[in-house]
């Protein structure tokens, strides 16, 4: 038995379903299915019920509660105790979201933050930042680092790649292409795509990815002030990034997922400066270090799959 596996039971315990036990402890539904699993064959008793809409606990379910969830709170207060002392011993982890203003970028950037903090233990602050203005805060010591789509090829720049997401095309509501379930390369030819002139001057922008290997993509130079009447009124598209719980751009816009054949996956990178790295941020970086290339794992994916599934809308070559 070990502390983890009684914390997913909690977490079961406490919202009825193993799937907003997931949700909540930032890991797939696998995960927390397993862990049940082999608490109840260590423990040699059920512990839940499973069906079609949830799962409920057996008797012998409600009895190890009992002892179980005290157990929980009190290791809980321990690591508190232990993150106070860290944290008076280190300062805050500053991060900045490059994006455009997305309804309900406040609730994105609450899970990001909640995200590093479960898995890293490292206090985190996170902000909307635009392309060019997040990079000037970099570059005067206000963020320690930016969360970015695309490369940042800058000879001051440090640019770890956390992983890679996949692509759809944003589009108003009322576009010719908003009744389709993918768009194609094909489709969206007639139409102009953004290239943000806010986002796409130190990173490598989703357009751009696609001209570099001579797909013909009728590009259109946007601000953000623009940008909603260059949806609306223009029918223009803006590649953009799939990450849920990123909130939408506006409640008139669609997101289409790129068909198959035509989609590509592309990097999320984290920024940060050569030569000053404050010392949260060098334990965020060796956390992520770690998880990349000892245990292979996939942080942005792993985010992605945990978190709430509302559809993100950025603009293209914005950061996520």
């Amino acid at each position: 038995m070990n502390i983890k596996q009684v914390r997913y039971f909690v977490a079961v315990f406490q919202s009825g379903s193993l799937s907003a036990a997931a949700k909540e402890q930032y890991v797939t539904v696998q995960a927390v299915s397993k862990a049940i699993a082999d608490l109840e064959r260590e423990l040699k008793n059920e512990l839940f019920v499973r069906e079609s809409r949830g799962v409920h606990p057996t008797l012998f379910g409600k009895a190890f509660y009992v002892k179980a969830e005290p157990v929980l709170r009190s290791f809980d207060e321990l690591e508190a105790f232990a993150h106070r002392r860290r944290s008076a011993e280190s300062p805050l982890l500053r991060l900045g979201l490059c994006a455009s203003p997305l309804y309900g970028y406040e609730q994105a950037c609450a899970s990001i933050a909640s995200f590093v903090y479960k898995n890293s233990g490292i206090e985190t602050s996170i902000r909307l930042e635009a392309g060019l203005r997040g990079f000037g805060a970099l570059q005067a010591g206000h963020l320690d680092a930016l969360i970015v789509v695309g490369a940042c090829r800058h000879p001051d720049m440090d640019c770890l790649n956390l992983g890679k997401v996949m692509l759809g095309v944003i589009m108003s509501y009322r576009h010719p292409l908003a009744q389709h379930q993918t768009v194609s390369l094909d489709d969206i030819k007639p139409y102009p795509v953004s290239i943000s002139e806010d986002f796409d001057r130190f990173n490598d922008s989703v357009a751009e990815f696609y001209r570099e290997r001579g797909v013909d993509i009728l590009v259109s130079a946007t601000t953000a002030a623009q940008f909603e009447r260059y949806l609306t009124r223009e029918n223009g598209l803006a590649l953009t990034v799939g990450v849920p719980a990123l909130g939408q751009f506006n409640p008139l816009t669609e997101l289409k997922p790129m068909a198959a054949k035509d989609s590509v996956s592309v990097p999320i990178c984290l920024v940060s400066l050569k030569g000053r790295k404050a010392p949260a941020y060098a334990g965020f970086e060796r956390w992520m270090t770690n998880e990349l290339a000892v245990k292979g794992g996939d942080p942005v994916r792993r985010f992605v799959s945990t978190t709430a599934s509302t559809p993100a809308c950025s603009e293209a070559g914005t950061g996520c």
